[in-house]
């Protein structure tokens, strides 16, 4: 099976898409929603209610079934999200949101955060080009390859260890949600050696 990364941009040659670069607000941090954290963990009572607002210096607001930003976060719409966590055997988190226009009106509550928990040992270190911080964590790289020997069974979407705000998408769950027609979403082949 062929795997796909996953751009969390969106597709920025439709300047029609909601985008933001700004932080949600509310119950719960931006870092916790790209870390891989179980966030049932680190929110034990529960997560307050979480809004995320448009850049006033971006124009979209045709409400795609994903939304891009440049935090990394996976936005999708409860469609999209519902065909992602019903394809997927993995843990998968949940996180409603109500997303304001630039105004700080509500534009949409059919919006989820999607985090994968955990993240998965995959990193072909030999053929990957790349800058690491201290810990080990990949601050950069111009070239990533996974490691095909370093697993038997891939889930459907997953975070990668050392890089966890990169996402890897399955083939099957790329076709499921490109079948279904869903919108913004772009993939490229990652490549297994």
């Amino acid at each position: 099976m062929k795997y796909f990364i996953f751009n969390p941009l969106g597709d920025k040659s439709n300047e029609s898409y909601c985008f933001t670069s700004k932080t949600p607000d509310g119950g719960v941090d931006s870092y916790d929603l790209i870390a891989g954290f179980r966030l049932s963990d680190e929110y034990p009572d529960g997560i307050e209610d979480v809004y995320w607002r448009l850049g006033d210096n971006f124009v979209g607001l045709e409400l795609a079934s994903y939304i891009g930003n440049t935090h990394r976060i996976l936005a999708f719409n409860k469609s999209a999200a519902n065909l992602i966590t019903s394809s997927t055997q993995s843990e998968i988190e949940i996180i409603p949101f109500t997303l304001l226009d630039y105004k700080g009106k509500v534009h949409s509550k059919d919006y989820v955060f999607i985090n994968p928990v955990g993240s998965i040992d995959c990193i072909n270190w030999k053929e990957t080009v790349c800058n690491r911080r201290n810990n080990g964590d990949v601050a950069n790289y111009e070239k990533l390859v996974l490691n095909k020997e370093k697993f038997d069974d891939l889930p459907h979407i997953f975070r990668i260890k050392h890089l966890t705000a990169e996402y890897i998408f399955s083939e099957t769950l790329v076709n499921t949600l490109l079948n279904a027609e869903h919108t913004n979403l772009v993939f490229s082949e990652i490549e297994f050696v």
